[in-house]
């Protein structure tokens, strides 16, 4: 994959989440708990990509997700 088409990834990902908090505003704009919720979003879209590309997914030695670029 190349880097435009992960970033295309997380940015579709992410406004599907922006157009669902924006309707249900459990989320508070701008709050720790928004960018925990992309950050996590962010973290499936690379292990998606990981698992349709390796078929697992790696991991830092910190156990963060691996971010494919």
């Amino acid at each position: 994959m190349k880097t435009g088409q992960v970033e295309e990834a997380e940015r579709r990902a992410l406004a599907i989440f922006d157009k669902w908090n924006d309707l249900t505003g459990y989320v508070q704009q701008g709050c720790s708990y928004q960018y925990e919720m992309q950050s996590i979003i962010e973290d499936a879209v690379h292990i998606g990509i990981q698992m349709a590309l390796h078929g697992k997914v790696s991991y830092t030695a910190d156990g963060e997700v691996e971010r494919e670029s």
